[in-house]
């Protein structure tokens, strides 16, 4: 994926929306294919959706993630598969393994684990 694509999608807005001061327990919470989502708040469960997931500074994901893209500038304590780009914010902190096409890393960031990046194939 060339890299104006993956920041087309990092670009995507915003349709859910989990708040600051809000906690999420779920063994798994998913969004349809056009949906992407904002934490500001604490997710404790995985995470599969086909968007964008924004975690701002504020928000906090304990399980894994499976998504389109991931912008993060908070902390996510977990496995992370992006199947297009990963946006590392100079805030972000990441415990967890890290599958994706496209890494962009701000200086400051904090990524504890491994990377391993992949092509996605295109679509014909």
């Amino acid at each position: 994926m060339a890299r104006n694509q993956a920041q087309d999608e990092l670009n995507r807005p915003t349709s859910t929306v989990i708040g600051y001061g809000f906690t999420i327990h779920a063994a798994r919470f998913t969004c349809n294919e056009n949906e992407s989502m904002r934490v500001d708040g604490t997710v404790i469960g995985d995470i599969d959706i086909d968007g964008l997931l924004n975690v701002s500074e504020t928000g906090r994901i304990d399980g894994n993630v499976s998504a389109g893209s991931v912008r993060a500038a908070g902390r996510i304590f977990g496995n992370v598969n992006c199947r297009n780009a990963l946006h590392l914010a100079a805030t972000a902190d990441i415990t967890g393994d890290v599958l994706t096409s496209t890494l962009i890393v701000d200086e400051g960031s904090v990524f504890t684990g491994r990377c391993q990046t992949h092509v996605v194939p295109d679509v014909i």
